[in-house]
């Protein structure tokens, strides 16, 4: 029986075959009861910087020890007719004298051949695939996270606004002015952590229209009340600005940002 009578007991003759092994990315070769290699694809002609009609004229020993493990997976999947899989596996390669980590995954052709179908996966773009769903599973738990962190920082915030609330009651007009400073920045580290429940969410902000001067004075009464208490500060607004479209708690952030900076 030939080759070509073989592979077209195993089902893998045809131009469906062919297509579709030819528009995998990875590589793939089919061998013989001799382990000559009778199909490829290109992955596998990059893989091994051999051209196809070269390939298939060798033995997979022509291009890898006899000792290696990939031969004694190949011998167990023919024996036995099962699949194998081996991971993160040092294949050498004689003739780039080069060793490469990969994935194995060897499978039967067919039930009454011994023909195998050899899939050789760089372990680089296995371990981007696991890196892509660690990065999903770590999204998931930081959406987590913020969650019980919204909900932990907002019991102690609320104690606060309400104990401003309180002093307001008992003092001057001069010191409300710091209670009630209070009690907008106790509103605003609210609102932030509301955002934080929608982590991930692209949704556009919501822009409305803002009196700059209002989100700077406000910021120049934080920065004299805390941080810039001993710094000298001025503040001179043109009247004729006109409302601005933004976020007023955004636009406060960057502006105490960089308030901060040059204090």
């Amino acid at each position: 029986m030939t080759a070509f009578d073989r592979e077209k007991k195993a089902g893998l003759t045809g131009p469906d075959a062919g297509q579709v092994m030819e528009s995998l990315p990875v590589p793939l070769l089919v061998v013989d009861e001799e382990n000559r290699i009778t199909r490829t694809n290109a992955a596998a002609e990059d893989f091994f910087q051999i051209g196809a009609s070269k390939l298939r004229r060798q033995t997979l020993e022509r291009f890898i020890p006899a000792d290696s493990p990939l031969i004694a997976l190949v011998r167990r999947a023919r024996r036995k007719m099962i699949s194998v899989n081996e991971y993160a596996l040092n294949l050498d390669l004689l003739h780039l004298r080069r060793g490469v980590l990969i994935d194995v995954h060897i499978k039967p052709v067919g039930r009454n051949t011994s023909s195998l179908l050899i899939m050789l996966q760089h372990r680089q773009m296995a371990e981007t695939i696991e890196r892509q769903m660690t990065h999903r599973n770590a999204a998931r738990s930081m959406t987590g996270m913020a969650s019980i962190l919204a909900h932990e920082i907002k019991n102690p915030l609320s104690g606060i606004r309400g104990a401003a609330q309180l002093l307001e009651m008992s003092l001057g007009e001069e010191d409300r002015t710091l209670t009630r400073l209070i009690r907008d920045e106790a509103d605003r580290i609210v609102r932030l952590i509301d955002r934080m429940d929608a982590f991930g969410d692209s949704s556009d902000i919501e822009r409305l229209p803002v009196n700059v001067h209002q989100v700077l004075h406000h910021v120049f009464k934080l920065a004299s009340s805390g941080f810039a208490s001993k710094i000298e500060m001025t503040e001179d607004y043109d009247p004729s600005l006109p409302n601005v479209s933004g976020n007023r708690d955004q636009l406060v952030q960057v502006f105490l940002n960089l308030v901060k900076n040059a204090a």
